[in-house]
């Protein structure tokens, strides 16, 4: 058997170190810098997981669910096995003990023996149950689909040409777990940090609050309570009427709040008679793609089998942020990334026993 990976982020990566463990031949696609979301995860630190997960951290996406209820445990015996030792903070989000992102994709190259070839993939062609890729690369038993998505890319953009071989339905990408823009004249706050807690509306219902450090720019917010509340607002319907309200105080009264709020924003809010439990931020929209760590949309997931092959073709998978999953800040993202790596891997190590 010979396997043909296109994209080297870190399903990509993770599922190569596991075929080279069973000696099975495969050929690694990726155009350009490898194992880029495991690099910028947690600002370096690199957040490779999380000690737990619920259905809403994936927003009830229900191929996430499945796929981590098989795979959660795998996960961790799968960075015991390379030497990746992790601690976890307060919050469950798991970390190499390092701290560094480098550390972990040094590790994940180190177990693969194969080069990596520096192309972008454009066409996949089956003839006689073999596959082709760009016409050239092949013949080759089956295709994993690990390109992961456009975010934290800057124009242009990874193509993604080669899904029109395969008539498969394709959500279009948009940016998530990004910052809002908005139309709210905050430049005078811009560079403010504030802890507090947020709440995303849509005339006047709640949609999701959380606490957290909102950041302050020129024409917009960001910081990761921000960063969650733009996962809840790409998954509305409707992005109308949209808004973020900003409560400084933790819904708590002070006879004054000088002690409480940053001098900056407290002028601010003053200067503008604002109470400090409501700082109103309309949304006009979100940061665009390489601002985001992750995206919405992807592979729809009603094209892949609960073992991640595709519906039309078995012997293609499709793993990571290919597919339409995304999730919260916290590790979660990373998590699916090597979940699903693990799901293909036991598919073709399961195969080939039973052969």
């Amino acid at each position: 058997m010979k396997v043909g990976i296109i994209g080297a982020g870190a399903s990509g990566l993770a599922l190569a170190s596991m075929l080279e463990q069973l000696n099975i031949d495969y050929m690694l696609f990726n155009k350009g810098k490898v194992g880029r979301k495991i690099l910028a995860s947690g600002n370096g630190r690199c957040n490779i997981s999380h000690n737990s997960y619920k259905g809403s951290d994936y927003f009830d996406n229900p191929l996430a669910i499945h796929i981590l209820d098989h795979n959660f445990k795998d996960v961790f015996a799968f960075f015991h096995s390379l030497g990746i030792y992790t601690k976890t903070d307060n919050e469950g989000r798991m970390y190499p003990i390092s701290e560094s992102s480098q550390s972990v994709l040094n590790i994940l190259l180190k177990n693969i023996h194969k080069k990596i070839i520096d192309i972008e993939i454009d066409s996949i062609k089956k003839s006689n149950d073999k596959y082709y890729l760009n016409g050239c690369y092949g013949p080759l038993d089956k295709i994993i689909l690990a390109t992961g998505s456009i975010a934290s890319f800057k124009k242009p953009y990874l193509s993604l040409d080669f899904l029109k071989d395969l008539d498969i339905k394709f959500n279009p990408f948009v940016p998530s777990l990004v910052g809002f823009q908005t139309t709210k004249k905050i430049k005078a706050i811009s560079g403010a940090r504030a802890k507090c807690h947020c709440t995303l509306l849509q005339n006047k219902n709640i949609i999701h609050e959380e606490d957290g450090e909102v950041i302050f720019k020129d024409n917009g917010i960001s910081g990761i309570v921000i960063m969650n509340l733009s996962g809840y607002y790409q998954h509305l319907k409707s992005k109308a009427d949209a808004v973020i309200k900003i409560d400084f105080s933790y819904n708590k009264d002070y006879p004054n709040y000088e002690s409480i709020i940053q001098p900056k924003i407290l002028n601010y809010l003053l200067e503008n008679n604002i109470d400090v439990h409501s700082l109103y931020i309309p949304i006009l929209g979100v940061y665009d793609f390489e601002f985001a760590q992750v995206c919405k949309g992807g592979i729809d997931i009603s094209m892949v089998n609960d073992n991640l092959s595709l519906k039309k073709d078995k012997n293609v998978f499709a793993m990571g942020e290919v597919l339409d999953v995304d999730a919260i800040c916290g590790g979660y993202n990373l998590m699916f990334a090597f979940a699903s790596a693990i799901e293909v891997f036991k598919e073709i190590k399961n195969e080939i026993q039973n052969k």
